[in-house]
């Protein structure tokens, strides 16, 4: 019996260690009602880097959509909190609107109706709400500095608010 302790408790190292886990391995995923994604850069605002989990709270369910593989912006399968499970279109469904408590909803570049914190919107939106934008608090700990950019999302293109860099 002494011999089978020093495997059995190997293994029950193992498999705590890797319990908690890193959240950026596992991410993009769906943990309840919970999405987690990562983000180990930021190109577009706002946006922050590292891991994110997102409470889809009531209404809302968390499922994992597939990115455009065509579009550098929104190539990336993500966790969403999707208000309906049926596919959207963004040009057809309007702009996203802001919600309370710095919420953004909207039909999202990844096809389905999307409820997101103001500081992630530019990763899910092509047009960033005007209640997101120049916010020098949106949830994130960046000490204050403004988080969503320009109108279009982030995108520096040198070019007038609104530009949109020939896309």
């Amino acid at each position: 019996m002494p011999r089978l302790a020093p495997p059995l408790v190997l293994l029950f190292l193992l498999t705590s260690a890797c319990s908690g886990g890193d959240l950026c391995a596992q991410a993009p995923r769906c943990d309840d009602t919970e999405a987690i994604n990562c983000e180990t850069a930021c190109a577009v605002g706002p946006c922050s880097t590292g891991p994110t989990v997102q409470d889809c709270g009531e209404g809302a369910t968390c499922t994992v959509v597939p990115g455009n593989r065509n579009d550098a912006r929104f190539y990336r399968s993500r966790a969403v909190c999707a208000l309906e499970l049926t596919a959207c279109t963004p040009a057809d469904a309007g702009p996203p609107v802001c919600e309370g408590s710095r919420l953004v909803r909207g039909c999202s570049a990844y096809l389905r109706d999307i409820r997101v914190p103001c500081s992630q919107a530019g990763l899910y939106f092509a047009q960033v709400p005007a209640c997101c934008q120049g916010s020098t608090d949106a949830g994130t700990s960046d000490g204050g500095t403004a988080d969503a950019g320009t109108r279009d999302g982030g995108i520096p293109d040198g070019g007038a608010l609104g530009g949109d860099a020939g896309r």
